[in-house]
């Protein structure tokens, strides 16, 4: 238990006082809304069975990228169960030969499947949250990122992902498990991933859950918190955690975890920590807090925009400087 405290206190800034910035950009609300409005209102799921609808979505994000006028946007085809897949790849070559990576996965899982008056029934589900919100995220932080390119001083990679969910998750054809082996293989200098996965749901009534029960003595007990998970023994999560804290009002937590721990690897950055990159995932927790995770409840009218609009100027800000 000593130890536990300990780590916690080493890996935290909690024993001085971290100043706010006064730099600050502004996100569209109105681009964010935009975004999820199209990638919940495809007429068919956007998983692994429905790879025209999965099309549509890439060229949308291919096209928005085009827009932001990123140095380089490219696409990587592979194939997994028969079928032909897509992820979009937008590069800013600025500064440094040592690059940051930031992804977001825009398939969802396909098991949706529900019995009713002892039918299977088959609904729609939007997938606003997982992961249509982080989608619409990278995609406006691109945009941002361009706008003020003048005062960038890192290599930037954003990734939108393919293949993140079941049946693909955990395995080698996991679409990040094939970007970070790439990344790997080429002797890439990567300086860490980001992962973002589940972040639009706030509240200041609910209680939150955790899947620990001691949990609770270091964390929050409601929805108001933003967290970032890092591997056990990585040390620059203080840098970042700093830099998130100065640059935004939302209340930031940080937790350590082994990667063996299944409920702290649910994302893509399990498979940077397999190739021993440093990566972390940002979330609001996921299921331990969202009660619409995996249902039709899942919607657009369930997401907090304005809480949106702060995480996407805080992780500006670390990739910046």
């Amino acid at each position: 238990m000593w130890f536990i405290i300990f780590y916690y206190l080493l890996v935290n800034p909690i024993l001085y006082y971290v100043s706010k910035s006064h730099d600050w950009i502004q996100a569209s609300e109105n681009n964010l809304k935009n975004h999820v409005q199209y990638l919940t209102s495809t007429k068919k799921e956007r998983n692994y069975k429905e790879t025209e609808t999965l099309n549509k979505v890439w060229e949308y994000i291919f096209n928005h990228f085009k827009k932001a006028w990123c140095d380089k946007v490219n696409y990587q085809e592979f194939k997994a169960s028969w079928n032909t897949y897509k992820n979009v790849i937008c590069d800013f070559n600025w500064k440094t030969e040592k690059i940051i990576v930031v992804w977001a996965h825009y398939d969802v899982d396909s098991d949706n499947t529900f019995l009713a008056e002892n039918e299977t029934v088959k609904e729609y589900f939007a997938w606003a949250d997982d992961n249509a919100s982080w989608v619409a995220w990278i995609m406006e932080l691109a945009t941002i990122i361009w706008k003020n390119k003048n005062n960038i001083n890192k290599s930037i990679q954003i990734v939108a992902y393919n293949l993140e969910e079941m049946p693909f998750f955990d395995s080698e054809q996991m679409w990040s498990y094939i970007h970070a082996k790439s990344h790997y293989d080429k002797k890439t200098d990567i300086d860490y991933m980001i992962s973002l996965e589940m972040i639009w749901y706030f509240s200041d009534n609910k209680i939150q859950t955790y899947p620990i029960n001691f949990l609770n003595w270091f964390y929050p007990s409601k929805w108001n918190f933003i967290a970032i998970v890092w591997k056990l023994f990585d040390f620059n999560i203080q840098y970042l955690k700093v830099k998130m804290i100065k640059n935004s009002d939302i209340l930031v937590k940080s937790l350590s975890a082994p990667s063996f721990i299944n409920w702290a690897s649910f994302s893509d950055h399990r498979n940077y920590w397999h190739f021993w990159y440093k990566a972390y995932m940002v979330t609001d927790t996921a299921f331990f807090r969202n009660p619409n995770y995996h249902k039709t409840t899942d919607t657009i009218n369930t997401l907090d925009f304005n809480k949106m609009k702060e995480v996407v100027n805080w992780v500006y800000w670390i990739i910046m400087k």
